[in-house]
């Protein structure tokens, strides 16, 4: 089991049993206690858990990172939508094609069904979605975006972003969003990125809204892509109909994956 894999399924553990001993979790997962000890400081450092004597825990709701900054929260929050939504995404690439994909946990669920594309090639600011690409061996090659990597998140952003993803373009941009509705388009809450994904947008022939049901027909604080130009959204069955059908009443193809 990769490292990140384990964190996330201590995560899951976590999220149904509230706290945990340190003893029981290694035998549990069938590591040792060092390897333990190693995942639990990586998941305090990123604000994920609280420590204490013995054992760990999740911090209280009002302590907690916010979800759209931490990764590793995001991660494991609706797995069953973005697995779903991210199996739908994945049919949409074609061999030999190159796709941009963002730094969100929904983008991230796409990458194990991408293992029988030939020859693709991916550009990301996602460091978390850099690792987990590497390990198979399907691509063509894998470009990460350089530049200044944000705490907690796991994406790069910064003047030197914005130069390199300039001198590039794709078939497709997959990309999320902290909200998605028919009248703001994608919306989210941090402007460096924001315009990150705007520079990725222009560079895309196609964009590809990965958006789960409890983000439908929500706003966030700022619009960075509109409606008008996204060509696709694939979302789950839970969705608001009537937000799906103002979707295609804009032109747009809508994807529903079943949960």
């Amino acid at each position: 089991m990769y490292n990140s894999d384990r964190r996330k399924q201590i995560l899951d553990i976590l999220e149904e049993e509230q706290s945990i001993k340190t003893v029981d979790l290694s035998e549990r997962l069938g590591v040792t206690g060092a390897t333990i000890r190693t995942d639990i400081r990586a998941l305090d450092h990123e604000g994920a858990i609280v420590r204490y004597h013995g054992g760990i825990k999740l911090p209280a709701k009002s302590k907690r990172p916010d979800a759209g900054e931490n990764y590793m929260v995001r991660s494991v929050t609706h797995v069953d939508l973005k697995t779903a939504i991210g199996r739908k995404a994945a049919e949409l690439v074609g061999n030999g094609s190159t796709i941009f994909m963002d730094a969100s946990s929904t983008t991230y669920h796409m990458i194990p069904f991408l293992k029988n594309c030939k020859d693709v090639t991916v550009v990301t600011n996602g460091i978390h979605t850099a690792m987990e690409l590497q390990r198979y061996n399907c691509f063509k090659s894998i470009i990460i975006i350089g530049g200044m990597l944000r705490p907690h998140s796991g994406a790069i952003e910064g003047i030197s972003s914005k130069e390199m993803i300039a001198r590039l373009s794709a078939d497709i941009y997959f990309v999320s969003g902290n909200g998605f509705s028919v009248e703001s388009g994608l919306t989210g809450n941090n402007f460096y990125e924001l315009e990150l994904k705007r520079i990725c947008a222009e560079r895309a022939r196609s964009i590809v809204a990965l958006v789960d049901s409890t983000k439908v027909g929500q706003d966030s604080v700022s619009n960075f892509i509109s409606t008008d130009d996204i060509n696709c959204l694939v979302t789950d069955s839970k969705a608001d109909p009537a937000v799906l059908e103002g979707c295609r009443n804009k032109g747009i193809k809508v994807i529903v994956a079943e949960v």
